[in-house]
């Protein structure tokens, strides 16, 4: 059978974004501009909205639970939670899960998520640059404005020392 190379290079880009493998972005397209607010609901139907975050330090990090790489990187955003809310820190985590809390809260329990899940919706996927490949992290400094965000499994150190950087900007 024959294929195209067209049909070849749509395959490769849907394999690149079913593994999150789908690079950094144009860094400058997104960063320095003010993150779009958001208001979504926990699993707790309360409500969150990322201006009520300002002064914060926030990592926001669009996954689903049936993402490896999403699942791969939680145990470093539990432990950067842990050692770092206190300094100025907050992560959340978006969930782009069809299920929602259905599969969200067996997920959390398991991987003993302790920072705050939202669930998505199309409207903060669109605000956010249209979430091609998951998972997706933005940082977030403390004035509302995208320091840098990472497309795709990033290795823990590389997360945490930028934001590290954003919390002494911060101090």
């Amino acid at each position: 059978m024959k294929y195209s190379t067209r049909t070849f290079v749509g395959s490769i880009l849907v394999i690149l974004l079913i593994c999150g493998c789908g690079g950094q972005g144009d860094q400058n397209a997104l960063t320095s501009h003010p993150a779009p607010d958001f208001t979504l609901k926990d699993l707790n139907g309360d409500t969150w909205r990322l201006a009520d975050l300002r002064g914060k330090t926030v990592l926001l990090n669009f996954f689903a639970t049936w993402c490896s790489p999403c699942r791969q990187e939680i145990p470093d955003f539990v432990r950067l939670y842990e050692g770092f809310r206190d300094k100025g820190l907050e992560i959340i985590g978006v969930s782009l899960d069809q299920d929602g809390a259905a599969v969200l809260k067996p997920f959390i329990e398991h991987y003993g998520i302790t920072y705050p899940i939202l669930l998505g919706t199309r409207e903060v996927v669109h605000d956010y640059g249209e979430i091609r490949s998951i998972p997706t992290t933005f940082l977030i400094d403390h004035n509302g404005r995208i320091s840098r965000y990472f497309v795709g499994l990033q290795p823990g150190y590389v997360i945490e020392e930028s934001v590290r950087k954003l919390l002494k900007q911060r101090s």
